[in-house]
C-alpha cells in the first residue's frame, strides 16, 4: 500500500491508520533542500555561539573560580560587581542555548523530514509525523478553503493549504495555513488535491 522507502515503524502505523480507506496519494517531503537551507542557520550559529560562550567565560569564569576557593582580585564576596557579573552570566545563558539549537538545526530538519508522511485518501488529507510515537493531523475537504503552490524549475515545490482565518490574542484576524513540501511534481499534487476537494464538495441543486 505504501512505498517501501518509508521507515518500517511509520509504514506499519500508516497501514493500520488507513486500513479501509482508499489511498489516493502518499509521499514524503524531500528533505535535501530543507537540509541544505538549514546550513545557512548553522553557519550563522558558529559566530553567535562563539561570542555567547566567550561572554559567559568572561563573566562567569571569575565567579566559578571564586566558588572553587580561588582568590579573584577585585571580586570580593558580596561586592556589587560580583552580583552584577552574576546577573550578566544569567543573561547570557539563553543566548548560549539558542546558539546550540541553531547548530543542531540540520539534524532537526533531517530527522523531522524523514519521519513525515503525507497521505491523501478518499476521506481525508493527513500528515503523519514521528516513528515510535506518531502524531496524526487530519484535514477534511470542507476544512480546506483553498490551495496555492510554490514551484521550482525542476517541478518540485510546496503546496500551501489555506484553512481560513482566526483571531490572535490581540483580536486581529490571522490567516491559518499548512504547508506540504518539498514534494516532487508539485503541480500534479496540487491538482490531485483540488480534484479531491471538488469531488467532496456538495453540488448546487438544479432549479
Amino acid at each position: 500500500m505504501f512505498d517501501q522507502n518509508i521507515p518500517a515503524p511509520l509504514k506499519a502505523f500508516a497501514e493500520r491508520e488507513f486500513a479501509g480507506e482508499k489511498l489516493v496519494w502518499a509521499a514524503r517531503p524531500d528533505v535535501k533542500i530543507a537540509f541544505l537551507m538549514s546550513f545557512a542557520i548553522w553557519l550563522f550559529a558558529i559566530p553567535w555561539t562563539a561570542f555567547a560562550l566567550f561572554w559567559e567565560s568572561m563573566v562567569a569564569g571569575p565567579l566559578v573560580l571564586e566558588l572553587l576557593g580561588y582568590e579573584v582580585q577585585g571580586k570580593e564576596p558580596g561586592s556589587q560587581m560580583r552580583w552584577g557579573m552574576f546577573a550578566m552570566a544569567l543573561f547570557g545563558i539563553p543566548f548560549v542555548l539558542i546558539g546550540f539549537g541553531m547548530l543542531l538545526a540540520p539534524v532537526f530538519v533531517l530527522t523531522k523530514g524523514r519521519s513525515t508522511l503525507y497521505v491523501l485518501t478518499g476521506r481525508r488529507l493527513a500528515i503523519l509525523q514521528g516513528r515510535s510515537t506518531v502524531k496524526v493531523t487530519s484535514f477534511l475537504p470542507n476544512e480546506i478553503k483553498g490551495f496555492s503552490r510554490k514551484e521550482g524549475p525542476d517541478g518540485r515545490g510546496t503546496v500551501i493549504l489555506s484553512r481560513g482565518y482566526e483571531r490572535d490574542s490581540d483580536g486581529d484576524s490571522v490567516a491559518r495555513s499548512t504547508e506540504l513540501g518539498v514534494i516532487d511534481d508539485v503541480r500534479k499534487v496540487e491538482q490531485t488535491l483540488r480534484d479531491w476537494k471538488e469531488r467532496a464538495s456538495p453540488r448546487p441543486a438544479e432549479g
